[in-house]
């Protein structure tokens, strides 16, 4: 299985910049491209949320023509930017948007590795959490097929990054409760996030827990008493997440890479079939 996860697209109405400065459309662009040459192709693309910058119908639209051309299926999650409603009503023709219910929580079944994708937000909020209903219902997923591999999805990163700003904030409802119920399912390989605008990793819940890079503008590493939120000039990137059924010790698990997306030339060929192509330097 080959999960590509990208994050925070924060896609603005057709023509305009973020922050005047920022072609999110084009990033996102250049990220379509970047997965459709993946070799072997993605069983699937999950974005984890802020798919549009503020949740017009608009920007959503004008999302789904950036990724028309899109080889693999596409999945998603809410983030603090989107707008439930209409979150739903476009992309209500997916196989996978709930019908009903407050939350827009789902699995995917149908790989080698489950995917169960939840609905973080906290209405009107920048901070994300879970209350007692999402946490049994996540609880009840996990207990229904206990011995398959899974990856549980969300918008906002329940473990801590250190950073000082507004941007990487955990969950602030029912975070503790949430590594709790992780802990009780050994079956969880990884929890993936997006929110913070910059890869890290942490323990947490008894397994590992990804925030994933952005495709629109990465936040910079603040740790400082300043309590600084800034944009810094990295490249964006989106994540693969590889299953393997041995990662070197005899046994599977998941391998996750982080890739930056854009214009780098082409690659320099150093062996092919592990034949030396170019001659000795």
């Amino acid at each position: 299985m080959l999960l590509v996860q990208i994050t925070d697209t924060h896609i603005e109405a057709p023509g305009d910049l973020a922050y005047g400065r920022f072609d999110t459309a084009q990033n996102l662009r250049a990220a379509v491209e970047a997965i459709n040459r993946i070799q072997p192709a993605p069983d699937l693309v999950l974005h984890t949320g802020d798919m549009a910058h503020h949740g017009s119908s608009e920007r959503y639209r004008y999302f789904l023509e950036i990724v028309a051309d899109l080889k693999p299926p596409l999945f998603a999650v809410p983030g603090n930017h989107d707008n439930r409603g209409r979150f739903r009503e476009v992309f209500k023709d997916t196989d996978w948007m709930p019908d009903d219910g407050t939350f827009l929580h789902y699995v995917i079944e149908d790989h080698a590795v489950r995917v169960i994708c939840c609905d973080s937000v906290l209405e009107g909020r920048v901070q994300g959490g879970f209350c007692t209903g999402r946490l049994s219902w996540i609880d009840e997923q996990l207990s229904a097929v206990p011995d398959k591999p899974t990856i549980v999805a969300l918008h906002h990163p329940p473990f801590g990054s250190g950073m000082s700003g507004s941007s990487s904030n955990g969950l602030v409802e029912g975070g503790s409760a949430f590594a709790g119920v992780l802990r009780r399912h050994s079956q969880v390989v990884r929890v993936i996030a997006g929110h913070a605008h910059r890869p890290f990793t942490c323990a947490y819940g008894g397994t590992i827990g990804y925030a994933a890079p952005t495709t629109c503008y990465p936040f910079a590493l603040e740790m400082g008493p300043e309590k600084i939120l800034s944009i810094i000039n990295e490249p964006p990137a989106i994540s693969i997440h590889v299953w393997l059924e041995d990662t070197g010790d005899g046994e599977p698990g998941l391998v996750t890479h982080t890739v930056p997306i854009g214009n780098w030339g082409e690659p320099t060929v150093l062996l092919r079939d592990g034949k030396r192509v170019l001659p000795e330097s």
